[in-house]
């Protein structure tokens, strides 16, 4: 049956949650959200692990090297839940500051790091090639079933893992999904996504039909609405390349396949999107468009785009209109891969505490732990067992049960060490193709021949 706009109303998210919970009401929700092994005291080696540690276990403390300073003060709740589970160990939060990651590589140099951290995906497979990070399997070997490992979902261990060993644990996994407005649809008697999806006809043919019919122009022949926005960062890429048949590195990460004719044509659909169909925005134009400093779905003009989180942290309890969220689209390929981007915690050599670090990061990666962040809209669950807790208490998206169905079967992005120096490239090549004043098969050339011999350096 087909949703109707005036159903949902003015959606209530991440950023209303956070603003409004003060830390002893984000407690008294754990004790009371439904998850009943959340309230209950771990055995040894539980979800917290320290929690069933000897009353005379000596004090120990470490150092954690959070992600930002503004996100540090959602993730802070999770320290005050990990206190009294293991009282033994205190944890000093170092700030970020400006970048992250310089300071974290200037206190390894110096042989005084953290012994925990934050990484991003894409900061993993480097850090672990310059040995920088401790592998966490002899630790998840120990206490899997006590943690429930398996009740992460696969895809997040992808965020922490490098050559087949995992080197930390999950801290976010955020789906990529297409988010749209029912009331710009509503308004032009086009289908929703999921209608279509419900149909069996939500596929690439439908992602330009949608786009260009929700595409307006004034009197003047002027572009007033745009049908679809495209990210056209490196991340944002996978997910069409991977849906044509197409991959971005070979089985083990040292040949970039961009050139190939699935990458191209994927990337092809994109350039039609934005010069040959004139349905997204080049550039700024959204922005320009509706005069405030948004080039995304906030900017008020564009009917719909692919998000993170469905749109959760980012628009909810901020925008005033609705929006819901969609599967991914069927491409040329014979099974629909969603993608996801995540993070991760990790133990640091040359930790002075290692064991009360992993006792750490373990606990952020718990049960309880994933009901803090869902509430303060960090991360949808990155837990199965945080679904229905999530539908019931956190509802950004409204319709979840698309966004936890994706966590299911969505591909992390495959990261390498040279990441940096392929975001460039491929920022750099592909600008021109986006203004139309390239060809993507000659641009997505020069980044093979820029990037594959930095693969098989590294």
């Amino acid at each position: 049956m087909r949703q109707r706009a005036g159903k949902h109303g003015h959606f209530t998210g991440a950023s209303m949650v956070a603003k409004s919970m003060t830390r002893r009401a984000a407690l008294a929700v754990l004790q009371a959200g439904g998850i009943g092994m959340l309230a209950a005291a771990c055995g040894p080696r539980g979800e917290s692990g320290a929690g069933g540690a000897s009353p005379a276990a000596k004090p120990v403390t470490i150092e954690y090297l959070y992600q930002a300073d503004n996100l540090w003060e959602k993730d802070k709740l999770v320290l005050e839940a990990f206190k009294p589970k293991a009282p033994y160990i205190t944890v000093t939060p170092v700030p970020a500051g400006g970048n992250r990651l310089e300071k974290l590589k200037s206190t390894l140099a110096s042989g005084t790091p953290p012994d925990s951290a934050w990484l991003n995906i894409i900061d993993v497979p480097g850090m672990v090639e310059d040995g920088a990070v401790m592998p966490a399997d002899q630790w998840l070997a120990r206490d899997w079933k006590a943690m429930d490992g398996d009740d992460i979902y696969a895809g997040a261990w992808e965020a922490v893992s490098w050559k087949g060993k995992r080197y930390g644990t999950p801290l976010e996994a955020n789906p990529f999904l297409p988010v749209f407005r029912p009331d710009l649809f509503d308004a032009d008697g086009v289908p929703y996504l999921t209608t279509l999806a419900e149909q069996g006809r939500w596929n690439w043919d439908a992602v330009i039909d949608v786009a260009r019919r929700l595409t307006k122009r004034g009197p003047d022949g002027k572009i007033q609405q745009f049908g679809i926005r495209l990210r056209t960062d490196p991340y944002s890429l996978f997910h069409w390349i991977w849906n044509n048949g197409g991959d971005v590195w070979n089985a083990d990460r040292t040949q970039c396949l961009l050139s190939q004719p699935a990458a191209v044509e994927a990337i092809q659909l994109m350039q039609d999107l934005h010069v040959k169909y004139r349905a997204a925005p080049i550039e700024n134009e959204a922005r320009d468009l509706s005069g405030t400093s948004f080039a995304d779905m906030r900017a008020g003009n564009i009917a719909y785009e692919w998000q993170y989180s469905g749109g959760g942290s980012l628009m909810g309890g901020v925008v005033s209109f609705p929006f819901l969220v969609a599967p991914e689209p069927k491409g040329k390929a014979a099974r629909i891969q969603p993608h996801m981007n995540g993070s991760g915690n990790v133990v640091l050599r040359g930790a002075r505490q290692p064991e009360a670090a992993w006792e750490w990061i373990k606990f952020f990666a718990g049960k309880e732990a994933d009901v803090i962040m869902m509430q303060t809209g960090r991360t949808p669950p990155r837990r199965k067992s945080g679904e229905a807790y999530y539908a019931k208490e956190v509802k950004y998206p409204p319709n979840t049960k698309v966004l936890t169905e994706m966590l299911h079967t969505a591909r992390m992005t495959p990261a390498v060490p040279a990441w940096n120096e392929f975001q460039n490239a491929l920022n750099k090549e592909l600008a021109p193709v986006w203004r139309g004043e390239r060809a993507p098969k000659e641009a997505l050339d020069d980044v093979v021949r820029q990037i594959n011999p930095l693969l098989s350096a590294k």
